[in-house]
């Protein structure tokens, strides 16, 4: 997109998109004002929480912290789908791409924990995992910064998770740095960022490699920088600026509404919300939930 307001018949309106995606964005937050409340009998979350052995404690309460963990990473999301709405012109062509792939990441986050492939005890594997593998890299963040103090207090938060998973799963081991991806918890493997991303743009939109593509556009690459540069020959000058073709800049706004669209209704659908906010919203912005980068016959 050159200045975010050229149109043709293949281009876009990017202020009409992204109005769209902020309110998306409100109908998530919605949804969200109600994550809170009790959870309907007929749920997933309480019908798995009655489908623990006996020797897991508290089930109600952590189904219900797997679903609360995932309206964070939901939220996570929305907050980057603000972030690329107010994008403006050129910003949009680079910037965007790493809010995109990030806003992916926790919408595959998301997919993982509540996925409707996983049996309820690999759910709670799951649960375990994800705690332990973020309380895994903050320490060791805060290693390199030197916080040695805050780094101990959070080993010991990492092995007192680890333990409470000890008492479901007795065999539970904590994994190797270099062997994260090898990594499971009764029998249930961990999916890292890339396998669950790719894993979530297939099964929620038929999309092959969905993280891989976004990391040409994230990592440094000079074919992708000059790919998406327009020179410009004047005066003896040569003057370079970042372009994308519209198309390219509607299909990257859909991928990220469309993943934050399907993302929350994983979550609906575990504590069995109202879903209406979202689909009314799907209703009047139908161009932000197709996956295909070229516009459909009469799309603006």
């Amino acid at each position: 997109m050159k200045d975010g307001r050229e149109s043709d018949e293949r281009s876009i309106s990017y202020e009409d998109l992204a109005e769209g995606m902020l309110e998306l964005a409100s109908a998530w937050d919605a949804v969200a004002a109600h994550c809170g409340d009790a959870t309907p009998a007929t749920s997933r979350c309480a019908h798995e929480a009655g489908l623990f052995p006996p020797g897991v404690e508290a089930p109600q309460e952590l189904t219900r912290a797997i679903a609360q963990d995932a309206v964070v990473y939901v939220t996570a999301a929305v907050q980057h789908l603000r972030a690329l709405a107010r994008l403006l012109g050129p910003e949009i062509v680079i910037a965007g791409w790493s809010l995109t792939r990030s806003l992916e990441e926790y919408c595959g986050r998301t997919s993982w924990l509540l996925s409707p492939d996983a049996t309820p005890l690999g759910r709670v594997a799951r649960f375990y995992m994800e705690r332990v593998v973020s309380l895994h890299m903050a320490k060791t963040a805060e290693t390199h910064l030197g916080n040695r103090e805050r780094a101990k207090t959070l080993k010991g938060m990492r092995t007192a998770v680890l333990g409470q998973a000890r008492q479901v799963f007795p065999d539970a081991e904590m994994f190797k740095a270099d062997e994260l991806n090898n990594w499971a918890i009764g029998g249930e493997p961990y999916s890292g960022l890339r396998k669950a991303v790719n894993d979530f743009g297939q099964a929620q939109m038929g999309a092959r490699g969905l993280y891989d593509m976004l990391s040409t556009f994230t990592h440094p690459s000079l074919y992708q920088l000059g790919a998406q540069t327009q020179v410009t020959e004047l005066d003896d000058r040569r003057y370079h600026r970042f372009t994308a073709e519209p198309g390219v800049v509607r299909w990257q706004l859909a991928a990220a509404s469309g993943s934050v669209y399907r993302a929350a209704k994983h979550v609906i659908s575990y504590l069995e919300l109202d879903d209406a906010p979202l689909e009314q919203w799907a209703d009047c912005h139908p161009a932000l939930l197709r996956w295909s980068p070229e516009p459909e016959d009469g799309a603006a």
